[in-house]
C-alpha cells in the first residue's frame, strides 16, 4: 500500500507563489500528456485543481490514476516534482466547496475567464494526492526523494 506523505511548506510555498503546475500523466497505451493548471488549492497535503476540459488528462486520470506534478521557479532555477495518485472527485457539495475556494483566490481577470468555461455548473474537481517528492533543482541529488 502507498501512503499519502506531508507536503513540505517549501514545496507548498512554491506551488501557490508559481500559481502553476505541471501535471504529467500517462494514457492507457503508453503515451505520456503534460499540461499546466493555474486553478488550484491545497488543503491538508492535496493539491486540488478544476479540470475544465474533458479529453487527454481528464481520460487518462480515469485509466491511470498514476500521475506527476512539477513547480518551478524559473528565476531562482529550483523547483519540486511530485508523485503520486489523482481521484476525480464526484461529491457535489465537496466539489462545489473546493471550486468556490479556488475561484475566490484567483485575480479578477481569471475569474472572468473562468466563470465562463464553467457556466452555471460544478467543474470537475481532481485531487492529488502525493507519496514522494523529488527536488528539481540543477545542484542536488534529483533522484534522492525529499519525502517519502
Amino acid at each position: 500500500m502507498i501512503y499519502m506523505i506531508k507536503i513540505p511548506s517549501k514545496v507548498k510555498k512554491m506551488i501557490l507563489g508559481q500559481q502553476m503546475i505541471v501535471v504529467a500523466s500517462v494514457d492507457k497505451n503508453g503515451i505520456s500528456n503534460i499540461s499546466p493548471r493555474t486553478t488550484f488549492t491545497i488543503l491538508d497535503d492535496v493539491i486540488y485543481w478544476i479540470e475544465l476540459f474533458r479529453h487527454k488528462s481528464f481520460v487518462n486520470f480515469q485509466d491511470n490514476d498514476y500521475v506527476s506534478v512539477a513547480t518551478f521557479d524559473r528565476e531562482n532555477l529550483e523547483g519540486f516534482q511530485l508523485k503520486g495518485r489523482v481521484a476525480i472527485l464526484h461529491d457535489e457539495e465537496k466539489r462545489e466547496d473546493i471550486s468556490l475556494r479556488i475561484i475566490d483566490n484567483l485575480t479578477r481577470l481569471d475569474k472572468k475567464r473562468i466563470l465562463k468555461q464553467i457556466g452555471n455548473r460544478v467543474p470537475n474537481i481532481v485531487g492529488f494526492k502525493p507519496f514522494v517528492v523529488y527536488s528539481s533543482s540543477p545542484v542536488e541529488a534529483a533522484d534522492i526523494p525529499l519525502v517519502v
